[in-house]
């Protein structure tokens, strides 16, 4: 197959992938905008289930997750260095740094880091597995925010300690929905 045949399927095939987004953004948009009726396209829509485009995704409390994800147990507040921007120019990539000056040793270790953000409708944003062999508790992503409030890094070690730090991260512009 010679180079330019190659390419020229690549174009064709995101030509026709493009073509297809848009149809289904087309559709979409359609069945936001006709009721579910007698209408004949609008009753093919409304098949779909009721209100499913404009659905609200579920909220989920910060104290709520929090409660499931660790129980009762308590936060300390320390030996969690969270460095996070003071303000973020775009809630779709906002970086955070985390570390921890808790020992790595085969029987001490920080086995976990958990991050949220209060804010966006399900707070919990990842976690990380850590194991001794990482030689420190450290941690740098990119995560989305939904609007200006608290990021969380809860580290938990072997023995079940849980040890945090919250910055508060300002949005200027919408990062997922908002």
């Amino acid at each position: 197959m010679k180079d330019n045949e190659f390419s020229n399927s690549r174009r064709d095939f995101l030509k026709r992938t493009g073509l297809a987004s848009l149809a289904l953004l087309s559709c979409s948009a359609l069945s936001a905008a006709i009721p579910s009726g007698n209408g004949r396209l609008g009753g093919l829509l409304g098949a779909l289930g009721p209100d499913e485009a404009q659905a609200a995704p579920e909220i989920i409390d910060i104290k709520d997750k929090l409660r499931t994800t660790f129980g009762s147990r308590k936060v300390e507040m320390s030996h969690v260095d969270m460095k996070t921007p003071i303000i973020a120019e775009n809630g779709a990539v906002v970086p955070i740094k985390i570390s921890s000056d808790l020992p790595m040793n085969s029987g001490d270790y920080v086995k976990r880091i958990y991050i949220f953000a209060d804010k966006n409708h399900n707070p919990f944003i990842a976690s990380m597995d850590l194991t001794p062999a990482n030689g420190k508790a450290a941690l740098a992503l990119r995560i989305k925010m939904r609007q200006t409030s608290q990021v969380r890094a809860i580290l938990e070690t072997s023995n079940g300690k849980l040890y945090g730090s919250t910055k508060t991260v300002k949005v200027t512009i919408g990062g997922c929905g908002g």
